[in-house]
């Protein structure tokens, strides 16, 4: 049973911005965000391909402890930084989200939309 309610939040572009292989300052309004949830009693969890094994010997340095680095040098609060399997939470937020709601056909077509402007640059 979860005593304490999980929220999943991405890390590069949603808590910093999207900078990578760098990290990128904290995003706008971050810090307040993550108070307001911590103090409502979530457990903030960060979750980021940035630990995923196939960044491991791409990525230098000990990518785990650059984060919780940034996390606490600009002062922003979470319970941990998420190594393992997909976390179990209410909420994911994330940059690259896209809300599921049976809506298959929307979703594909937002992703063609999504893939050609990369594309055309």
């Amino acid at each position: 049973m979860i005593k304490v309610t999980p929220i999943v939040i991405d890390f590069d572009g949603t808590i910093c911005e999207h900078k990578f292989p760098d990290i990128g300052e904290p995003m706008p309004g971050v810090k307040e965000a993550l108070e307001t949830l911590k103090k409502s009693g979530f457990r903030i969890i960060v979750h980021t391909c940035r630990t995923a094994s196939y960044w491991k010997d791409v990525l230098p340095g000990n990518q785990i402890k650059l984060v919780e680095g940034f996390m606490k040098y600009h002062k922003l609060p979470y319970d941990v930084i998420w190594t393992h399997d997909k976390p179990i939470g209410i909420a994911y937020i994330d940059d690259k989200a896209i809300r599921f709601d049976n809506n298959w056909k929307d979703i594909a077509e937002h992703i063609q939309n999504y893939t050609n402007k990369i594309v055309e640059g």
